[in-house]
Protein backbone atom coordinates (compact mmCIF):
# COMPACT_ATOMS: atom_id res chain seq x y z
CA UNK A 1 0.00 0.00 0.00
CA UNK A 2 1.33 3.54 -0.61
CA UNK A 3 0.98 6.18 1.29
CA UNK A 4 0.44 10.13 0.37
CA UNK A 5 0.98 12.96 2.72
CA UNK A 6 -1.15 15.56 1.89
CA UNK A 7 -1.66 19.24 3.02
CA UNK A 8 -4.96 20.77 2.68
CA UNK A 9 -5.10 23.80 0.70
CA UNK A 10 -7.81 25.48 3.06
CA UNK A 11 -5.88 25.16 6.49
CA UNK A 12 -2.75 23.75 5.91
CA UNK A 13 -3.34 20.69 7.53
CA UNK A 14 -1.32 17.18 7.05
CA UNK A 15 -3.67 14.92 5.91
CA UNK A 16 -2.65 10.92 5.44
CA UNK A 17 -4.26 8.35 3.13
CA UNK A 18 -3.74 5.52 0.98
CA UNK A 19 -4.35 4.46 -2.70
CA UNK A 20 -7.30 2.34 -1.66
CA UNK A 21 -9.39 5.87 -0.93
CA UNK A 22 -11.24 7.71 -3.68
CA UNK A 23 -10.66 10.79 -1.49
CA UNK A 24 -9.04 12.32 1.11
CA UNK A 25 -11.10 14.41 3.73
CA UNK A 26 -9.56 17.10 6.05
CA UNK A 27 -10.55 16.35 9.64
CA UNK A 28 -10.09 19.89 10.40
CA UNK A 29 -11.84 22.25 8.04
CA UNK A 30 -13.45 19.94 6.14
CA UNK A 31 -11.83 19.67 2.23
CA UNK A 32 -12.35 16.68 0.26
CA UNK A 33 -9.78 15.37 -2.11
CA UNK A 34 -9.94 12.66 -4.94
CA UNK A 35 -7.35 10.52 -5.03
CA UNK A 36 -5.74 8.38 -8.03
CA UNK A 37 -4.69 4.97 -8.22
CA UNK A 38 -1.19 3.25 -9.88
CA UNK A 39 -3.26 1.87 -12.41
CA UNK A 40 -5.35 4.02 -13.56
CA UNK A 41 -4.82 6.45 -16.85
CA UNK A 42 -1.67 8.50 -17.53
CA UNK A 43 -4.61 11.62 -17.72
CA UNK A 44 -5.92 10.79 -14.23
CA UNK A 45 -2.40 10.44 -13.23
CA UNK A 46 -1.79 13.87 -14.52
CA UNK A 47 -4.25 15.41 -12.75
CA UNK A 48 -4.04 13.83 -9.76
CA UNK A 49 -0.32 15.42 -9.49
CA UNK A 50 -1.68 18.75 -10.51
CA UNK A 51 -3.81 18.18 -7.29
CA UNK A 52 -0.99 16.85 -4.99
CA UNK A 53 0.99 20.47 -6.12
CA UNK A 54 -1.85 22.45 -5.34
CA UNK A 55 -2.26 21.14 -2.37
CA UNK A 56 0.72 21.18 -1.13
CA UNK A 57 1.50 24.72 -2.67
CA UNK A 58 -2.01 25.97 -1.21
CA UNK A 59 -3.21 26.69 -5.05
CA UNK A 60 -6.29 25.92 -6.80
CA UNK A 61 -6.54 23.37 -8.78
CA UNK A 62 -7.52 24.58 -13.26
CA UNK A 63 -10.39 23.38 -14.10
CA UNK A 64 -9.80 21.92 -17.48
CA UNK A 65 -11.86 22.63 -20.17
CA UNK A 66 -13.40 20.76 -22.86
CA UNK A 67 -11.59 21.39 -26.04
CA UNK A 68 -12.94 23.62 -28.70
CA UNK A 69 -15.28 22.10 -31.60
CA UNK A 70 -13.91 22.37 -34.94
CA UNK A 71 -16.64 24.92 -36.94
CA UNK A 72 -18.27 22.53 -39.57
CA UNK A 73 -18.76 25.02 -42.99
CA UNK A 74 -22.05 25.11 -44.02
CA UNK A 75 -22.92 23.64 -48.15
CA UNK A 76 -23.44 27.36 -48.97
CA UNK A 77 -20.20 28.29 -47.73
CA UNK A 78 -18.34 25.17 -49.11
CA UNK A 79 -19.91 26.00 -52.74
CA UNK A 80 -19.01 29.56 -52.17
CA UNK A 81 -15.36 27.99 -51.94
CA UNK A 82 -15.38 26.27 -54.61
CA UNK A 83 -16.82 28.93 -57.04
CA UNK A 84 -14.27 31.33 -55.57
CA UNK A 85 -11.23 28.85 -56.44
CA UNK A 86 -12.81 28.39 -59.65
CA UNK A 87 -12.85 31.72 -60.55
CA UNK A 88 -9.19 32.47 -59.35
CA UNK A 89 -7.84 29.21 -61.46
CA UNK A 90 -9.37 30.86 -64.36
CA UNK A 91 -8.09 33.99 -63.94
CA UNK A 92 -4.45 32.31 -64.05
CA UNK A 93 -5.15 30.45 -66.62
CA UNK A 94 -6.44 33.34 -68.83
CA UNK A 95 -3.80 35.88 -67.65
CA UNK A 96 -1.12 33.23 -68.66
CA UNK A 97 -2.78 32.50 -72.44
CA UNK A 98 -2.87 36.25 -72.80
CA UNK A 99 0.38 36.98 -71.75
CA UNK A 100 1.49 33.67 -74.11
CA UNK A 101 -0.21 35.40 -77.01
CA UNK A 102 1.34 38.92 -76.52
CA UNK A 103 4.72 37.02 -76.42
CA UNK A 104 4.57 34.90 -79.15
CA UNK A 105 2.46 37.63 -81.43
CA UNK A 106 5.62 38.81 -83.44
CA UNK A 107 7.30 35.52 -83.40
CA UNK A 108 7.93 35.09 -87.26
CA UNK A 109 8.29 30.54 -86.69
CA UNK A 110 4.96 30.89 -85.06
CA UNK A 111 3.60 32.38 -88.64
CA UNK A 112 4.65 30.37 -91.58
CA UNK A 113 3.78 27.77 -92.72
CA UNK A 114 0.06 28.50 -91.55
CA UNK A 115 -1.70 27.74 -94.29
CA UNK A 116 -1.75 25.16 -97.29
CA UNK A 117 -0.96 28.51 -100.29
CA UNK A 118 2.42 28.55 -97.62
CA UNK A 119 3.63 24.89 -97.97
CA UNK A 120 2.56 24.75 -101.24
CA UNK A 121 4.78 27.78 -102.18
CA UNK A 122 7.43 26.45 -99.96
CA UNK A 123 7.93 23.06 -101.79
CA UNK A 124 8.20 24.80 -104.95
CA UNK A 125 11.40 24.61 -106.72
CA UNK A 126 13.32 26.94 -109.48
CA UNK A 127 14.38 23.36 -111.56
CA UNK A 128 10.81 22.48 -111.45
CA UNK A 129 8.17 21.61 -114.03
CA UNK A 130 4.08 21.65 -114.78
CA UNK A 131 3.98 18.57 -113.72
CA UNK A 132 5.39 19.04 -110.15
CA UNK A 133 2.88 22.04 -109.92
CA UNK A 134 -0.04 19.83 -110.57
CA UNK A 135 1.07 17.30 -108.48
CA UNK A 136 1.86 19.51 -105.25
CA UNK A 137 -1.61 21.32 -105.39
CA UNK A 138 -3.02 17.76 -105.58
CA UNK A 139 -0.72 17.06 -102.31
CA UNK A 140 -2.10 20.12 -100.35
CA UNK A 141 -5.80 19.61 -101.90
CA UNK A 142 -5.33 22.91 -103.58
CA UNK A 143 -7.05 23.87 -106.85
CA UNK A 144 -5.79 25.60 -109.75
CA UNK A 145 -6.33 27.08 -113.76
CA UNK A 146 -3.98 26.83 -116.32
CA UNK A 147 -3.51 29.30 -119.59
CA UNK A 148 -1.01 29.37 -122.13
CA UNK A 149 -0.78 33.34 -122.20
CA UNK A 150 1.37 36.04 -124.85
CA UNK A 151 3.59 38.01 -122.60
CA UNK A 152 5.11 40.81 -124.92
CA UNK A 153 4.56 38.39 -128.26
CA UNK A 154 2.16 38.02 -130.40
CA UNK A 155 1.66 34.02 -129.85
CA UNK A 156 1.40 32.39 -126.68
CA UNK A 157 4.81 32.28 -124.92
CA UNK A 158 4.24 31.60 -120.97
CA UNK A 159 2.25 29.05 -119.59
CA UNK A 160 -0.05 30.51 -116.47
CA UNK A 161 -1.06 28.47 -113.55
CA UNK A 162 -3.03 30.38 -110.89
CA UNK A 163 -3.26 28.05 -107.48
CA UNK A 164 -6.03 28.43 -104.90
CA UNK A 165 -7.65 26.93 -102.12
CA UNK A 166 -11.00 27.36 -104.06
CA UNK A 167 -12.19 26.72 -107.32
CA UNK A 168 -14.08 29.82 -107.07
CA UNK A 169 -10.59 31.67 -106.56
CA UNK A 170 -8.56 30.49 -109.54
CA UNK A 171 -11.78 31.47 -111.75
CA UNK A 172 -12.05 35.07 -110.30
CA UNK A 173 -15.15 34.66 -109.09
CA UNK A 174 -13.80 36.47 -105.76
CA UNK A 175 -11.31 38.40 -107.18
CA UNK A 176 -8.09 39.57 -104.54
CA UNK A 177 -10.23 37.95 -101.26
CA UNK A 178 -8.50 34.75 -101.04
CA UNK A 179 -4.25 33.89 -101.25
CA UNK A 180 -3.14 32.68 -104.07
CA UNK A 181 0.44 31.52 -105.89
CA UNK A 182 0.54 32.45 -109.52
CA UNK A 183 3.50 30.66 -111.32
CA UNK A 184 4.69 31.08 -115.12
CA UNK A 185 6.55 28.77 -117.39
CA UNK A 186 8.44 30.03 -120.33
CA UNK A 187 7.05 28.00 -123.43
CA UNK A 188 10.06 29.32 -125.69
CA UNK A 189 12.25 27.48 -123.01
CA UNK A 190 11.30 24.34 -122.99
CA UNK A 191 8.83 24.91 -120.31
CA UNK A 192 11.57 26.41 -118.11
CA UNK A 193 10.28 27.31 -114.61
CA UNK A 194 10.37 31.52 -114.64
CA UNK A 195 8.89 32.73 -111.61
CA UNK A 196 6.00 32.48 -108.55
CA UNK A 197 4.26 34.84 -106.84
CA UNK A 198 2.39 34.59 -103.08
CA UNK A 199 -0.36 37.22 -102.25
CA UNK A 200 -2.35 37.27 -99.18
CA UNK A 201 -4.94 39.63 -99.41
CA UNK A 202 -4.81 41.05 -96.11
CA UNK A 203 -1.48 42.56 -97.08
CA UNK A 204 -1.90 43.51 -100.31
CA UNK A 205 1.33 45.22 -101.46
CA UNK A 206 3.38 42.52 -100.16
CA UNK A 207 4.52 39.68 -102.46
CA UNK A 208 6.71 36.82 -101.69
CA UNK A 209 8.37 36.08 -105.07
CA UNK A 210 10.68 33.28 -106.23
CA UNK A 211 12.57 34.16 -109.22
CA UNK A 212 14.65 32.50 -111.87
CA UNK A 213 14.67 34.75 -114.57
CA UNK A 214 12.47 36.50 -116.54
CA UNK A 215 10.85 40.19 -115.93
CA UNK A 216 8.75 40.95 -112.85
CA UNK A 217 8.42 44.57 -112.24
CA UNK A 218 12.13 45.95 -111.48
CA UNK A 219 13.73 42.15 -111.21
CA UNK A 220 14.74 41.98 -114.78
CA UNK A 221 16.97 38.86 -116.26
CA UNK A 222 16.36 37.09 -119.75
CA UNK A 223 18.85 34.56 -118.90
CA UNK A 224 18.03 31.59 -116.50
CA UNK A 225 22.12 30.34 -116.01
CA UNK A 226 23.22 33.44 -115.59
CA UNK A 227 21.52 35.19 -113.49
CA UNK A 228 22.66 37.09 -110.79
CA UNK A 229 19.08 37.55 -109.17
CA UNK A 230 17.98 34.34 -108.66
CA UNK A 231 16.27 33.26 -105.37
CA UNK A 232 13.88 34.29 -102.81
CA UNK A 233 12.51 37.81 -102.40
CA UNK A 234 10.05 39.94 -100.49
CA UNK A 235 8.54 42.45 -102.40
CA UNK A 236 6.81 45.69 -101.97
CA UNK A 237 6.10 48.58 -103.39
CA UNK A 238 6.31 50.78 -100.08
CA UNK A 239 10.11 50.10 -99.51
CA UNK A 240 10.39 53.14 -101.88
CA UNK A 241 9.84 55.82 -100.08
CA UNK A 242 9.41 58.26 -102.41
CA UNK A 243 9.39 58.08 -106.60
CA UNK A 244 12.56 59.35 -107.29
CA UNK A 245 14.39 56.81 -105.19
CA UNK A 246 13.32 53.98 -107.36
CA UNK A 247 17.17 53.41 -107.83
CA UNK A 248 18.83 53.44 -104.85
CA UNK A 249 15.55 51.87 -102.90
CA UNK A 250 14.49 48.76 -104.68
CA UNK A 251 10.61 47.41 -103.18
CA UNK A 252 12.71 44.25 -103.11
CA UNK A 253 14.64 42.47 -100.42
CA UNK A 254 16.92 39.35 -101.29
CA UNK A 255 15.84 36.38 -98.75
CA UNK A 256 17.38 33.13 -97.52
CA UNK A 257 14.42 30.98 -98.24
CA UNK A 258 10.56 30.41 -98.84
CA UNK A 259 10.11 30.51 -95.39
CA UNK A 260 12.14 34.19 -94.82
CA UNK A 261 10.13 36.03 -97.52
CA UNK A 262 6.58 34.53 -96.30
CA UNK A 263 7.48 35.72 -93.05
CA UNK A 264 8.48 39.51 -93.94
CA UNK A 265 4.94 39.38 -95.31
CA UNK A 266 3.31 39.59 -91.88
CA UNK A 267 6.45 40.80 -89.64
CA UNK A 268 8.88 43.54 -91.84
CA UNK A 269 8.83 47.04 -90.52
CA UNK A 270 10.28 49.67 -92.73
Amino acid sequence: MKIYNLKCPNCGATLTTDVNNNYAKCQYCGNEFMISEDTETDEKRSACGKMKEAAENGTEVPEKRPAAQKETASPEKRKASRVRDFIIVFLIVTAGLALSLLLDKNKPQDIVPKTDLHRFFMELRPDGTTRDVETLAQKHKLHFFRTEKAVNSETANVIYYKVAKTNETVLNKQGEHAETVEIEFDMTKENAFKLAVYTDPEHITARALLFKYGTYYSLSAENPKTNEFAGYYYYNNSLRSAAGEQKTHPPYLKCADAAEALKKIYTYKK
